[in-house]
């Protein structure tokens, strides 16, 4: 950055939305404190988990410290630094602000707008505080309503036995009547439903008439609603997608590679090729109505070669792009050319994001770069038993829905969160965990509980794709700093 004046950057994260149980976003992570400091926090992004707040040991502590923070250099002598404790991203520090920071090695008082902006970040702590969670209440109340075991797609990796069962629309009322209700006894501000099967858009009829009904519902309750489908893709006619341009429904699409990398992941029921119909679908019915369907790509040891072609492919449509990691299931156990060999996934995801630091898109992308990571700090890696439910087509509850098959006995009846909370699987904060001194702990939260439990047997230790993490995140932060820096138009040419 050319210039004396001490300057820091930092950014806000979009929504997205992906095959799984996460938040929107999550609850920040802000400070507490005196007066004094003068400190502003703009939590302006309240959906997800639980949040974090820390407190400090005493009211009043004039005097603040360096944080220990993840740093690293990037182009025209500036920095990114990123505290454990920052409510968001990292920042991307100037010569000049980064020199202020480390004269806090010798603790002293905010003098100075840049002290403000560093200690807004929690790069400055007050003197001998103690930094410790506060778990906030989730403000979103996400249900996955699964309308059809059927699909039109044979994936290797899918979890759902398939069948011709849908979800009636008796039960489909009855879920979306309970999910409201038991929003409003919990004191949540808002509804997400999630679409999804098998192929959801197989049985359009029934989410055109659960989106009325919870239409109906959100200016009754006056809860606000947000709508996603899941979707392979494949057959969306141009009359569903009008709809879904009307109605303001999100779309989420599934692509795993191109051409033959999709078709071999993603092939059609009986067999056949899938990714030109993906791609019409997308260049020809939704993009010329205005649709920007969100893309969710499933990394496998299989396609971990082909992600890097499937991002490019992407980003040259300026659609929203998130790279998840194969979890392995019932049904796909016998599958080991897709389970996750580690150097294979790192060289993927590298050449991957080297594609985003070529292209480089100037709207926030970092939730989407690394599995279930989010930016912004988090305790708990999804929603499960806090904010998180699962309604069968047969109307029976699932904490997740990996377990789909393997439905609660519960029903829609009364409380629909009390027998997630209770259920089997245990979403533990990560504080709880071995990751608890991680410098990565409020952004990883040691990854899906599931799968750490499927590889180890236990809840509260590390995720066995921890050194894909750790490898990886320093590499994604990065290019979070240089779409920062290119964003203000400071990047150097």
């Amino acid at each position: 950055m050319n210039t004396q004046r001490p300057i820091l950057l930092t950014g806000q994260f979009n929504d997205r939305d992906d095959d799984c149980a996460c938040p929107d976003k999550a609850f920040l992570l802000v400070f507490e404190q005196g007066e004094s400091s003068e400190m502003d926090h703009d939590c302006a992004c309240p959906d997800g988990a639980m949040g974090l707040t820390a407190v400090p040991t005493t009211p009043f502590i004039p005097h603040f410290t360096q944080t220990t923070a993840h740093t690293q250099p990037l182009p025209g002598d500036n920095h990114l630094a990123y505290s454990p404790y920052a409510p968001g991203g990292p920042s991307v520090l100037n010569q000049e602000a980064w020199q202020r920071w480390q004269q806090f090695a010798t603790p002293q008082p905010l003098r100075d707008p840049i002290d403000h902006d560093l200690a807004a970040q929690n790069l400055l702590l007050p003197e001998d505080t103690a930094v410790t969670p506060k778990y906030t209440t989730p403000q979103t109340l996400t249900a996955w309503m699964h309308i059809t075991n059927a699909c039109n797609l044979e994936c290797p990796y899918c979890y759902v036995r398939k069948s011709s069962a849908r979800m009636a629309e008796a039960t489909g009322r009855k879920a979306v009547q309970q999910i409201f209700a038991t929003a409003q006894q919990y004191g949540f501000k808002r509804v997400k439903l999630k679409y999804a099967g098998g192929e959801a858009t197989l049985h359009f009829k029934l989410v055109r008439q659960l989106h009325e009904l919870a239409q109906a519902l959100a200016k009754q309750t006056s809860l606000e609603l947000r709508e996603v489908i899941l979707s392979n893709g494949v057959h969306l006619r141009p009359a569903d997608a009008d709809w879904l341009a009307t109605e303001q429904v999100k779309l989420m699409i599934s692509l795993d590679g191109i051409g033959a990398a999709h078709d071999r992941q993603r092939p059609m029921k009986g067999g056949g090729a899938t990714f030109d119909h993906v791609a019409h679908t997308i260049d020809q019915i939704l993009q010329p109505r205005g649709i920007r369907p969100d893309i969710t790509i499933t990394v496998t040891q299989q396609n971990a070669g082909d992600v890097a072609e499937a991002v490019r492919w992407v980003l040259a449509r300026d659609l929203p792009v998130s790279l998840n990691f194969y979890r392995q299931n019932l049904l796909s156990a016998n599958r080991a050319d897709l389970a996750l060999e580690e150097q294979a996934i790192i060289d993927g995801m590298l050449a991957a994001y080297a594609v985003f630091e070529e292209m480089l898109p100037e709207r926030p992308f970092f939730n989407g770069l690394l599995d279930r990571v989010q930016a912004e700090a988090h305790a708990h890696t999804c929603g499960v038993q806090h904010s998180y439910l699962v309604v069968s087509h047969e109307g029976r509850l699932a904490q997740c829905q990996m377990h789909v098959n393997q439905p609660s006995e519960h029903m829609l009846d009364g409380d629909l969160l009390l027998p997630m909370a209770l259920g089997p699987i245990q979403n533990l904060s990560v504080d709880q965990k071995e990751c608890r001194d991680c410098e990565f702990r409020y952004r990883c939260t040691g990854g899906c509980p599931l799968e750490t439990y499927r590889a180890t047997g236990r809840w509260d230790v590390k995720s066995p794709h921890c050194n894909i993490y750790k490898t990886l995140l320093p590499a994604a932060l990065r290019l979070e700093g240089l779409r920062l820096l290119k964003t203000n138009n400071l990047l150097p040419s």
